[in-house]
């Protein structure tokens, strides 16, 4: 970077549901680091305040940028009841397109809510680039004349993606106008240590309604589980005698996030009212469809396990006139003569669901969270690991907090008041201070496609070759690991291999491959190529004692390859290319 230590470390935090940013200048950090500004987003005319704002974007008809978060929502619905809409482009919770995506490419296309397509690239590029302007304008509030060039920018992302994820939203950043030389990744997870780390105590009201208070203190072994509205990422971590952390497991999780609840919700209200008729209700009053979800939104945060009774919506006269168009029945007599006759009343403009019914839709993303926390601790036994962190939007959930309390009962379940907060937060002091990170154990085992001398007793004939330069038998398809799955790696730590070239006029190109098991092969099903470095071959090819080196660079939050012509001196040194074309 042009700076060893930024003035200002401002973070964005682009979630699969809400989005938002916050910052603090250095000297805030110095005389503490928790004093960090983040913007307050206001929810059109209900005036709900919210320090996120949705993840959607709506652009005109011609593809360009119109607005972002609430005001995107708003917009969209006032066109849409004025019969305006048509040749608009609404994007909403388009983030998942990163996850566990092998095939995501730059030339990626995304859908709008009506099928329309455009880049995926464009629009991510366009989020950003708005929270970014919106975070400048207020920065430049408290200070004016603030240079760009004096920001650390950090992107936080979860960290169970891939690297192609990765570079992908690196990519997107750079292309929002944010210079690749001052930004810095985070991971989701690691960012939330970091927050509750910085409070001397961390606090949650423990099932009984008490509550407990508890230190993170040196030696401290525990359980991250961030949990947003698309992933869920859980991780190990130990606090070290000079406060850094260390990983102690690679990441791990899945796509049980909080709108796995509102997909149930969803499949609810579809059983209920028919497709037909959600779908006449959005074109007719996207207000009064995005109403009717928020208030689902609120009902999702405070239901309890222990909630009986019925819980209460109102429903939009638009969609029961919509209803009686549609089906030539009454709403609350069609509900009466089904099945839904036990479980929902309507009454007026009320519709009162059964708060068993209605705790149902939690089942899968519960289920799901505490599968993966069991099977990461299940591995680690020998840790001991004592504490279980929750951060993240949807582990404000009353739900989500007592089921993990009720599954781990010898674990101190712990969530800072701002759950929702804690990576933004995390990632803002991970700005100032990015070496806190002391190590991270290895998701995947990186390596290079090889020849090696063949050996009867380890390689299959299929492989074998003759290699005319050096007379000599050799095996093709191997996988030389610089490191493996689940080894610990020091961040910034390097490893260097040299190679040699096949033949003197072969196009030297080295395939770069990648695997979740230690494959000896890389035709292994496990094993699959990230891609190809190239180096140009030298005018009357290559000599005989050339020699091609391969140094790889692990620990950080992203994986790089530097390749360099030993014979020549040329070198290849940017960040290795996962994204396919």
């Amino acid at each position: 970077m042009a700076f060893r230590t930024p003035l200002i470390s401002a973070a964005i935090d682009f979630g699969t549901t809400f989005s938002g940013y916050a910052f603090s200048f250095r000297h805030e950090y110095e005389r503490d680091p928790l004093q960090i500004s983040a913007n307050n987003w206001i929810a059109g005319g209900r005036t709900l305040v919210s320090l996120k704002t949705p993840s959607t974007i709506l652009l005109h008809s011609d593809g360009t940028f119109h607005s972002f978060g609430y005001d995107a929502e708003n917009k969209y619905s006032e066109l849409t009841e004025n019969e305006e809409h048509h040749g608009w482009l609404y994007f909403k919770r388009f983030k998942m397109l990163l996850h566990n995506n092998r095939e995501l490419r730059r030339s990626s296309m995304i859908q709008d809510i009506n099928g329309k397509k455009m880049s995926a690239m464009t629009i991510f590029s366009m989020a950003i680039r708005y929270l970014r302007e919106h975070l400048m304008e207020a920065i430049n509030r408290q200070m004016d004349g603030i240079d760009e060039e004096v920001i650390r920018w950090v992107l936080t992302v979860p960290a169970i993606w891939d690297d192609s994820a990765k570079q992908f939203m690196r990519e997107a950043a750079k292309e929002a106008g944010i210079a690749k030389d001052q930004l810095t990744l985070a991971l989701e997870p690691e960012a939330a240590s970091l927050y509750c780390m910085k409070q001397p105590m961390a606090k949650l009201s423990s099932v009984d309604r008490k509550t407990s208070f508890v230190e993170f203190e040196v030696g401290t072994k525990y359980m991250v589980i961030d949990i947003g509205g698309g992933t869920v990422d859980i991780t190990l971590h130990e606090i070290l005698p000079d406060r850094k952390i260390r990983e102690l497991q690679a990441a791990c999780g899945g796509s049980f996030g909080g709108t796995n609840v509102d997909s149930k919700f969803n499949q609810f209200l579809i059983k209920l009212f028919g497709n037909d008729v959600l779908t006449e209700l959005k074109v007719k009053c996207m207000q009064d469809y995005l109403d009717l979800f928020r208030d689902f939104e609120t009902k999702k945060r405070t239901i309890k396990p222990e909630s009986d009774g019925r819980v209460n919506f109102r429903l939009p006269f638009l969609l029961m006139e919509i209803y009686k168009n549609t089906t030539e029945e009454d709403l609350s007599e069609s509900i009466r003569n089904s099945s839904f006759s036990n479980t929902v009343i309507i009454r007026g403009d009320k519709m009162l669901i059964d708060a068993k019914i209605f705790k149902e839709f939690f089942k899968e993303a519960v289920d799901g969270v505490i599968t993966s926390a069991e099977k990461a601790i299940k591995t680690t036994k020998e840790l001991d690991i004592s504490k279980i962190l929750l951060v993240g939007g949807f582990s404000e959930s009353q739900m989500l907090q007592s089921a993990i309390r009720h599954h781990f009962p010898g674990k101190t379940v712990v969530s800072p008041g701002d759950a929702g907060l804690a990576v933004l937060k995390g990632a803002v002091l991970f700005g100032h201070q990015p070496d806190t990170i002391k190590s991270r154990v290895m998701k995947y085992s990186y390596g290079v496609e090889v020849n090696e001398v063949f050996d009867p007793d380890i390689h299959p004939d299929i492989y074998k070759f003759w290699q005319a330069r050096k007379s000599r038998w050799m095996c093709r398809n191997c996988f030389d690991p610089f490191v493996n799955a689940g080894d610990e790696v020091e961040v910034g730590s390097t490893v260097t291999r040299t190679y040699g070239p096949e033949e003197k006029d072969s196009t030297e190109g080295i395939g770069i491959y990648a695997s979740s098991q230690v494959p000896r092969f890389i035709t292994d099903s496990s094993c699959y190529r990230l891609g190809t470095m190239y180096i140009k071959m030298p005018n009357g090819g290559w000599p005989l004692d050339a020699t091609l080196e391969v140094e790889m660079k692990f620990g950080g939050t992203e994986f790089t390859v530097k390749m360099t012509d030993e014979w020549f001196g040329d070198s290849y040194t940017d960040s290795f290319d996962f994204l396919k074309k």
